[in-house]
């Protein structure tokens, strides 16, 4: 798996709107949840199994984290800090309600759009690398879409998770083991789950 960014704010563009809304200006919330709203959703998605969910879930996030910004110490530190209320968020959500996985719905919202060329062998690719990722647990399922899908380090991941780095590299272990498994199981090449 290659990892992917997607930020339209970089870390220190990040803290400037956070020391803003830290001092009260609302439009400085405008500026962050515009920037970390679709991959909110998407991480919601990815970790709950139910799309219909992740909406509720990143909602609940951006309101806990409008509350308790005057909290964040290190400005810098927003995104680990925020990924880290999501998760908190999402594994509560998993908790209360057992999730019916429709692959199909989940890869219309979670992945980009696809022109009409694009290859449905592609897509069978992809939807089995989610039906994998269904298949473990929360926690590693949860490090795998914070390392890859949202591109923070293993120590932002710790901190996410409130969990030591040692940790979060034997889960991230484990995850790419299990899933390299499961898809060569499932007639797919371990390898290329590290080009999706």
């Amino acid at each position: 798996m290659k990892r992917k960014g997607g930020f339209a704010l970089d870390i220190n563009e990040t803290a400037a709107w956070v020391k803003r809304l830290q001092t009260g200006d609302d439009s400085a919330f405008d500026a962050l949840f515009a920037a970390y709203q679709k991959q909110a959703v998407r991480t919601a998605a990815l970790i709950t199994g139910e799309t219909s969910l992740a909406e509720d879930v990143a909602q609940e996030a951006f309101v806990s984290c409008l509350l308790h910004i005057k909290d964040l110490k290190e400005p810098t530190r927003f995104k680990p800090w925020f990924f880290r209320i999501l998760t908190r968020c999402a594994w509560k959500a998993m908790e209360q309600k057992i999730p019916a996985v429709d692959w199909g719905e989940a890869l219309e919202k979670v992945m980009p759009s696809a022109p009409d060329t694009y290859p449905s062998e592609k897509e069978a690719v992809y939807e089995r690398l989610y039906q994998a990722l269904d298949g473990l647990g929360k926690k590693q399922r949860t490090t795998i879409i914070l390392y890859y899908f949202n591109d923070l380090s293993i120590r932002e991941i710790a901190e996410a998770t409130s969990s030591l780095e040692g940790t979060v590299k034997t889960r991230l272990f484990a995850a790419k083991r299990r899933l390299k498994r499961v898809l060569e199981a499932d007639g797919q090449k371990g390898a290329e789950i590290y080009e999706i």
